[in-house]
């Protein structure tokens, strides 16, 4: 059984070389519908003061699909986008070192998916379908936040060269193969 690891990572004093490249891949493979909104910073869950936020441990990355032409960021159909993005991204959760993904748009609270509830029989065998939809008001943003919080194994933080050949291997290879 997979287990979430996140919270046992430690905090770091920077960012990591691995979640960088994860947001610009990310950009790069939702066809520039996702950006990086932010990834490392040393601060609490906002709304829950004194427990240390996974931004602090580097492992965290916030990624929009909010359209900004002035700006040159995301697409006019960047939520479409995002989630043909998402589901392939999910399909390979393993390979990508996902842990947890938290989607702030769904009515009436977001969703959440995490690594631990894949493979949960009979109730959620496949990763597509370890999404849960809190009941209550959870995620600071949600509803209808323009962005994912996305969380990475700490192996593939620190490692910039295993997120390419990662990222290459779930989007590069051909689709009859």
């Amino acid at each position: 059984m997979t287990v979430y690891k996140v919270p046992t990572y430690p905090v770091v004093t920077n960012k990591l070389p691995g979640t960088e490249q994860w947001v610009e891949l990310s950009s790069k493979y939702s066809g520039g519908a996702l950006w990086g909104n932010g990834t490392f910073v040393f601060r609490h869950i906002r709304g829950k003061p004194g427990q240390i936020s996974n931004h602090a441990r580097g492992v965290a990355m916030d990624l929009s699909y909010r359209y900004m032409e002035s700006r040159k960021l995301g697409c006019s159909d960047g939520r479409t986008k995002t989630v043909t993005f998402l589901q392939k991204a999910l399909d390979n959760w393993q390979t990508l070192g996902i842990q947890l993904v938290i989607d702030y748009w769904p009515q009436p609270f977001g969703r959440s998916w995490r690594c631990d509830r894949v493979g949960l029989a009979p109730v959620k065998p496949h990763a597509a379908e370890a999404w849960v939809k809190p009941k209550t008001q959870l995620f600071t943003g949600a509803p209808t936040g323009d962005w994912l919080h996305v969380e990475i194994t700490l192996g593939m933080a620190l490692n910039a060269e295993n997120v390419k050949q990662a990222f290459s291997e779930v989007f590069d290879k051909s689709p009859t193969a």
